[in-house]
């Protein structure tokens, strides 16, 4: 089965991430984390963005068998809003996250989250010098 989810920003100080999620093309679900998607072995998991923050529910995911797969270029998101003439939204984000094929869409492993986060962890050190 495929799981389709837009990450957006909280509307409570920018300070945390909403994840809302579909898997039948109408019902829309919200949630907090990755780890409470629903979703088993051989299912996949296709997303926008993946923020640091949520790292460990990806993880977790993956410890299910999940495939996840992100966005490589978050600009193709932004082209077909605009070439559908659809406004921002993140009901409207995800039905054009459906409509962009798999190729676009980049499969992440848990070494490769692993290396994002201390790549994050050495960036954020080196501007603190």
């Amino acid at each position: 089965m495929k799981f389709y989810a837009d990450v957006h920003k909280t509307k409570k100080n920018d300070e945390g991430y909403r994840i809302t999620y579909i898997t039948d093309g109408k019902a829309f679900r919200h949630v907090d984390s990755f780890s409470e998607i629903p979703a088993g072995p051989v299912d996949k998991l296709f997303m926008d963005t993946l923020p640091p923050q949520h790292t460990d529910g990806a993880i977790e995911l993956l410890g299910r068998v999940v495939e996840v797969y992100y966005l490589r270029r978050l600009t193709l998101l932004k082209e077909m809003r605009s070439k559908y003439k659809l406004p921002k939204s993140a009901r409207r984000d995800i039905k054009t996250l459906m409509n962009i094929e798999e190729r676009w869409f980049r499969r992440v492993t848990e070494d490769f989250l692993v290396m994002r986060r201390l790549i994050t962890a050495y960036r954020t050190m080196t501007r603190t010098h």
